[in-house]
């Protein structure tokens, strides 16, 4: 033991007996925005409930024919063809929290886990969307990766669709963070002279398509990413087993077990309803 004027129990030679806490509250790791699992044509979830395939079949308009006098009309032969939705896709995020564990922490990890269980599943099916957009089978595309889109790519973009007779409504923009920046710097969708355009800031262009900006889109800011300019129908999904977290104990490993299962499948169902928007 040490004695003196200036010596005093301190921080320093207290050390052995500072009390810590461990916070009831996280800093829980943000989540994506997931828009492109809600922004896509889901119909058909009601007719998969059971089974693995459904066809989709095309039906094509007849073509008018001028009629001549006296003369018998003509029949067409119509070989339609079709597309298909199969649930090849199956994703899980499982936990399991041992017992002897629980007495140890300040915190209720199960609790704290559940939601990224579930967000986990859904974040890999909305990856799965968003990346059919460069696949190869939306074939219609404007802009230059990595380069910022320009006003004309997006009036473009959107004589694509009408060229296509796609209905106005159900019409949206699925767009990055980096493309929303380079739009910012356009008037078309700051300055009030075109508030006929847009609303607000990028909420939506020609009163048909919302905007919807999210980090989940195909690429990278070095290399550019997939935004996309469509209808709803372009592409059509199926989540088969919705995602539902499942806890339950495990007596063997004396732990408690968490899962959560998704299961789906999707296809380009109109292929010149979507407009791949290469951009920054």
């Amino acid at each position: 033991m040490t004695t003196g004027s200036t010596e005093f129990i301190d921080v320093t030679t207290a050390d052995y007996y500072l009390e810590e806490k461990w916070s009831q509250q996280v800093t829980m790791e943000r989540k994506k925005n997931l828009v492109f699992a809600e922004n896509v044509d889901r119909s058909f979830e009601g007719e998969l409930k059971r089974g693995q395939k459904i066809w989709i079949g095309n039906i094509t308009h007849p073509t008018a024919r001028a009629k001549s006098a006296n003369s018998a009309i003509t029949f067409e032969t119509v070989t339609e063809t079709g597309t298909s939705i199969t649930i090849s896709t199956y994703y899980y995020t499982a936990l399991a929290l041992e017992d002897v564990i629980k007495p140890m922490v300040a915190i209720n990890l199960l609790d704290k886990y559940v939601p990224g269980l579930s967000y986990g599943v859904h974040l890999q099916e909305d990856s799965d969307l968003a990346a059919i957009i460069d696949d190869g089978t939306i074939t219609q595309s404007v802009g230059t990766l990595a380069v910022d889109l320009t006003y004309d790519n997006l009036i473009r973009a959107d004589q694509y669709l009408n060229d296509a007779n796609v209905p106005a409504d159900q019409r949206m923009i699925i767009a990055s963070p980096a493309c929303k920046a380079g739009w910012m710097k356009l008037d078309h969708f700051i300055n009030k002279d075109y508030g006929d355009l847009t609303k607000g800031l990028l909420g939506s262009w020609l009163g048909q398509y919302p905007i919807y900006i999210t980090t989940n889109t195909d690429g990278s800011n070095a290399a550019g990413h997939d935004s996309v300019m469509m209808h709803k129908q372009a592409i059509a999904h199926i989540t088969q087993i919705k995602p539902a977290v499942r806890t339950w104990w495990d007596g063997d490993y004396q732990c408690v077990k968490m899962s959560c299962l998704t299961t789906y499948g999707s296809t380009v169902r109109r292929a010149d309803h979507a407009v791949w928007l290469k951009g920054p």
